[in-house]
């Protein structure tokens, strides 16, 4: 999430036809649809190997069920308390269903090491959210993105920080400064992220996100040297750290800026429509991750979202998304009130009837429609 440059639009009509047509490109040559399962190549991912059991399954779930039915997924508010402003609960009592993703984040990382977001995260596995057992028997999926605060300033913003990607003569300079903050980071990460591989928690795992943007430090030295980043930290927690729990999204918004094939399992993409309350499908932006990605059967998921599309117009436009993550509502917001910064409270982005809508749509998962993942059968 871009918290001050909220929208995704596009920029002219020359720009809205470039985008259609790519969209529309992609799905009419894409004879494996993902809304046309019964005539869809299987869909690989690049990283299942030696996937711990749980992560296997959780890949298998997803890939079952991409093209017929969207997971919904709501972003906790990863820089408060759960008990202070609590997301899923506002989902709730707005719908009467909980979001079967929860998304957390490690923007705190700086402040606690990631500790607050992680026990959550291990709650929300255990289907409870802050003590409750919301849905006996089922395991909340978990997803983490990571606002990297680094550097003497702790921020991620281009222009907050003078922090950028350590990258010399076409590779990373692993002798910088630089680059021993952003190991020692890491090094955090792994061990929050190891917490959860020994409960065999799998992770929905969304780093370097929105890098073609250009507004987080990671995307402010182009694509080589984003790439070069992304390699060393796949490498890193996969090899380095042993961590085969994490399920690697890639959600560079661009194609010169994917990775190598082999470290992505599904691709996202973020969008905040301006203006607000635009519900459709996104097909434009569907078909354009997919054209990124179509060579290499990945699936696509709505990884941060202000609007939710609606499931009707996802299903007639072969715009199935993977799964949508509403991002979460602003510092200080009361539950019912409508601003800009609340992207699920109040009628901003998402009226009350059509979340209402979306929550008990028959093409929608939520919670209470989760199998038991720990238990969810294996091809």
């Amino acid at each position: 999430m871009n918290f001050k440059r909220i929208g995704f639009s596009c920029r002219g009509f020359s720009r809205r036809l470039r985008i259609f047509t790519i969209g529309m490109t992609a799905l009419a040559l894409c004879s494996s649809c993902p809304s046309q399962p019964e005539e869809a190549n299987p869909v690989s991912f690049g990283t299942d190997a030696d996937a711990t059991p749980n992560k296997r399954r959780l890949l298998s779930y997803l890939k079952d069920n991409y093209g017929k039915r969207i997971i919904s997924g709501q972003m906790d508010t990863s820089w408060t308390t759960n008990a202070s402003m609590d997301m899923t609960a506002r989902v709730y009592d707005d719908t009467g269903k909980y979001p079967a993703i929860k998304g957390f984040d490690f923007i705190q990382l700086p402040f606690d090491g990631g500790r607050e977001q992680i026990d959550e995260a291990i709650e929300w596995w255990d289907g409870k959210n802050n003590g409750e057992t919301l849905v006996p028997g089922v395991h909340g999926i978990v997803t983490f993105c990571w606002h990297w605060k680094i550097g003497p300033k702790q921020q991620f913003y281009t222009k907050d920080t003078d922090f950028r990607i350590p990258y010399r003569n076409g590779k990373l300079d692993a002798s910088s400064s630089d680059f021993t903050l952003i190991k020692n980071d890491l090094d955090t990460v792994a061990q929050r992220l190891q917490e959860l591989e020994d409960q065999d928690i799998p992770v929905i795992w969304r780093p370097l996100h929105e890098a073609s943007g250009g507004w987080f430090w990671w995307g402010a030295s182009g694509p080589n040297a984003y790439k070069a980043l992304w390699a060393y930290i796949y490498d890193y927690l996969v090899n380095t750290k042993g961590l085969d729990n994490l399920i690697w999204v890639w959600n560079g918004q661009s194609a010169d800026w994917f990775p190598n094939a082999a470290t992505v399992d599904v691709a996202g993409s973020d969008i905040y429509p301006n203006p607000a309350q635009n519900f459709s499908s996104q097909a434009d932006k569907f078909g354009e991750t997919l054209l990124m990605v179509s060579d290499r059967d990945r699936i696509v998921a709505l990884t941060e979202n202000g609007a939710i599309p609606d499931p009707d117009a996802c299903m007639r436009d072969n715009a199935m998304w993977a799964w949508f993550m509403t991002w979460n509502d602003g510092y200080g917001s009361t539950p019912g009130q409508s601003h800009k910064n609340n992207f699920w409270t109040g009628e901003h982005h998402n009226t009350l009837a059509h979340k209402q809508k979306v929550y008990n749509h028959n093409l929608v998962i939520t919670l209470d429609e989760l199998p038991d993942i720990s238990a969810y059968l294996l091809e």
